[in-house]
């Protein structure tokens, strides 16, 4: 973001050796006529882009008296302060303040990139002839716009698509005349009647005398049908200019007749009246009893709480459910407390195990508590034997091939070692399908994954997760009891808050509950003392304080007799009392109205306005005739063409002609017509070509510039225009029941119009370079209230944009508080 810090003006126009300082946000320069403000705006240009050359001396504001021409800036660019100098003819220079080191130029160039000085000019700055001229606002001029300063090097394109289209229009245009191509179709269609006349020419007369009276008899039905619908339009407008004087006629008929009685609106006035005059002599008491003569301490107090008496007593009725409230509210902090310690005990115990707290944990240890239980499960089923044991195969099996290695038996020692060898391998094989599967591997993972040690058996394993569930359950208090609190808090709060209108002397604040209530509770006992002892030194401070509490009585009295008198009319308050009797009065202005209104509509006028719903509903009438209209002139003007053509024919019928020579005519000028066509179609289709291409770059930008300036524009017009839309090519702006074409709306409105189109450009486009923002005195024609809100608009800007205003407006000086003002002699 570029700042403009500092302006050091050696000679420019009519200041010489002059010094102005600027900060961020919104700067103001404000100057009276001639002053100077367009000179420093054009310093600041020059500053920037380079002075015009002596070519140009008009723009170049040389100063007279001295020779010293230009001067130099500070510029703060990324939090560093450059001092950028341009003197006379000499070569800029750039400096860094901080070191005073030379920084090249191109540096400039960079920060101002991608904006040249004509892209600056019609981004970042205009004035109030920029803002006056606006007529109108096209979607295509805001997509030049977009090209011209969105687009960076589309000018050359541009200008190349002008080029050809220009040529493109010197071969041809729809409507043209004098274009070559134009005048050689013309001649062409000419010299086609001619051939077709000479070829036959008898056999079309008939045809072309019967066609004539056919179009001359059609040409006399369009005229009727167009001067009926003529007639129609013109009862439409005037049916449509009669709607507001309907549509209020409408809304007087529409309003609901109250239906109270001449006594019931009389009491209402004399208790009203009573009650008002008693409100008086209240505040009038009260104030004698607030300047009755105490201690200078106790005064300001007592006149406030005399002041604000009825509040004070209410909430004071109140207050026993606010200490209530309270001590609920110090129980739950110490159960909180207790609750934090016993969870900070347990993870002081174990905190190796806060890791397994996380809910991405969770499912993990779930998992490791089903293998844990299915482990268990299984050893329960399947009893590891013991060593003591021994198994009847195994003693078999070892008898048997002992006996039969050692004793002398013959033949049947083999059959006594194949009879062990077999008890034994069915000892091995039920022992093997009897021994549990080890998963150890399998369980160390689901132990990490858990969050636990590796190593740990199934039994410390499930020590440690009664140890997580234990944990989780103190968290879970945590959060229970701090929930409780937090709800708590909040109904102590919404007991303490209406207090906030005596802040002068009872502090609350929602971050120191107990001491609020404490204050709130000080505030009771101190008044009522000093309310008693001033009771007890003076009896005029006693009677005053009585009729004080006899006029609360009475005036509270009043008040039941007119709710009272509300509820037998079937009202709901004293309120809605007052209304009604409000809208009783406007009953009898509003039938005087009535007769007004229906004596400027006729008859005839009120039973046609009857048939349309809405006002949009008459003008699509009015829209439907006027399209009838003019679709029956363009059919008149069509047989109109139809009849001279027709004529013309005729006439030709009768000229003689060579129908050779003429169909030799018509060869040629058909081949240059065709050299002619693909020539112009070449021009039209590569301007086409460039217009799509840049048009295709900016349109899918055009809906956010749109949308942008759509909420800048409600808030320069206080929302009275809520939607900037197009309709086809045209720009139009809506309110909540009707839209507005550009040319339609006020100066003033259509400056708004642009001031918020520019600044949606400005935070569209601008983001490639936050460069300072230039206005003089574009705010001229806006009222009070749409300049406020422009102001408002502009310091919102000015958060991004170092914002300059240029302006001769003395409320500037006052009105824009977050400001900075520069005053110029």
């Amino acid at each position: 973001m570029m700042q403009i810090k500092r302006l050091e003006i050696a000679g420019f126009g009519k200041f010489q050796q002059q010094q102005f300082e600027f900060g961020d946000g919104l700067q103001v320069i404000y100057g009276l006529n001639e002053s100077g403000k367009s000179t420093m705006r054009a310093f600041i240009l020059g500053m920037l882009f380079g002075f015009p050359s002596r070519r140009h001396p008009l723009e170049r504001h040389e100063p007279q008296g001295t020779n010293q021409y230009g001067g130099s800036m500070e510029l703060v660019v990324d939090e560093t302060t450059y001092r950028l100098t341009r003197l006379g003819d000499q070569p800029a220079t750039l400096v860094n303040v901080q070191t005073q080191a030379a920084q090249p130029l191109a540096l400039l160039d960079k920060w101002l990139a991608p904006y040249d000085r004509d892209q600056y000019l019609r981004l970042f700055t205009f004035n109030q002839a920029e803002l006056t001229a606006l007529k109108t606002m096209r979607a295509s001029d805001l997509n030049v716009q977009l090209q011209q300063v969105g687009l960076v090097g589309s000018a050359p394109w541009r200008e190349t698509a002008t080029t050809l289209r220009t040529d493109a229009e010197a071969l041809y245009k729809p409507r043209g005349r004098k274009p070559r191509l134009n005048q050689a179709l013309q001649h062409y269609r000419m010299l086609t009647e001619q051939v077709k006349a000479a070829k036959q020419r008898y056999p079309e007369y008939e045809t072309l005398q019967n066609r004539l009276l056919d179009l001359q008899a059609q040409r006399t039905s369009t005229q009727r049908d167009l001067t009926k619908l003529d007639h129609e339009q013109q009862q439409l407008a005037n049916l449509r200019n009669q709607w507001p004087v309907y549509q209020q006629l409408q809304q007087l008929q529409a309003t609901n007749m109250t239906t109270l009685t001449t006594a019931t609106r009389t009491r209402y006035q004399q208790l009203s009246q009573q009650r008002t005059e008693l409100q008086h002599a209240l505040a009038s008491a009260r104030q004698q009893l607030s300047q009755q003569p105490v201690d200078t301490q106790s005064q300001g107090l007592v006149g406030f709480y005399v002041q604000h008496q009825d509040q004070f007593d209410q909430l004071e009725a109140q207050f026993p459910t606010l200490q209530q409230t309270l001590g609920q509210y110090q129980t739950l902090t110490q159960q909180g407390s207790a609750a934090k310690a016993d969870f900070q005990a347990q993870s002081n115990a174990h905190p190796e195990l806060l890791g397994c707290l996380s809910p991405h944990k969770q499912v993990a240890i779930e998992t490791l508590k089903a293998t844990l239980a299915a482990t268990a499960n299984t050893r329960r089923q399947h009893p590891t034997p013991t060593s003591s044991s021994l198994d009847w195969r195994l003693v078999g099996g070892a008898i048997g091939i002992v006996a039969g290695l050692l004793l002398p038996l013959g033949g049947f020692k083999w059959i006594l070692m194949l009879a062990g060898v077999a008890l034994l391998g069915w000892f091995g094989m039920t022992r093997s399908q009897g021994k549990p599967v080890q998963a150890t591997d399998h369980l160390s993972d689901q132990l990490v994954a858990a969050g636990l040690a590796p190593d740990l058996t199934a039994s410390e394993a499930l020590q440690q997760l009664e140890l997580v569930a234990a944990l989780h359950r103190a968290q879970a208090a945590v959060t229970t009891a701090d929930q409780a609190l937090a709800t708590q808090a909040a109904k102590l709060w919404q007991l303490i808050q209406p207090y906030q209108f005596a802040a002068g002397w009872i502090p609350v604040d929602q971050d120191h509950l107990t001491t609020s209530v404490t204050r709130i509770a000080q505030f009771y006992d101190q008044v009522h003392q000093v309310m008693q002892q001033q009771t007890m030194s003076g009896p005029d401070f006693a009677f005053v304080q009585r009729q004080v509490q006899q006029l609360t009585q009475q005036v509270r009295d009043l008040t039941e007799q007119l709710q009272a008198l509300a509820t037998t009319n079937g009202l709901a308050d004293v309120d809605a009392l007052t209304q009604a009797v409000s809208d009783a009065e406007k009953q009898t202005a509003n039938a005087t109205s009535r007769q007004q209104l229906q004596q400027q509509l006729s008859s005839a006028e009120l039973s046609a306005l009857k048939q349309y719903t809405s006002l949009e509903a008459l003008q699509a009438v009015l829209a439907e005739r006027r399209q009838q209209r003019t679709q029956t002139a363009q059919q008149l003007t069509q047989l109109a063409t139809d009849i001279a053509t027709a004529q013309a024919q005729l006439q030709e019928l009768t000229v003689d002609g060579q129908y050779a020579t003429l169909r030799q005519q018509q060869a040629d000028l058909q081949t240059e017509i065709t050299v002619m066509a693909r020539q112009w179609l070449t021009r039209q289709l590569g301007a086409n070509w460039i217009d799509t291409a840049l048009q295709a770059l900016t349109q899918q930008q055009l809906p956010t510039v749109l949308a942008a300036a759509t909420t800048i524009f409600a808030q320069l017009t206080a929302q009275r225009y809520n939607k900037i839309d197009l309709d086809g090519d045209e720009m139009v702006v809506k309110t909540a029941t009707t839209q507005f074409m550009v040319a339609e709306l006020s100066t003033a409105t259509k400056e708004q119009l642009y001031l918020a189109l520019r600044l949606a450009l400005i935070n569209h486009l601008g983001q490639a370079a936050q460069l300072p923002l230039m206005i003089d005195d574009g705010l001229v024609n806006f009222d009070e209230q749409r300049k406020q809100a422009a102001w408002q608009v502009l310091a919102a800007v000015a958060q991004h944009h170092q914002v300059l205003y240029f302006t001769n407006e003395t409320a500037a000086l006052t009105q824009l508080k977050t400001a900075t003002v520069q005053q110029l002699t």
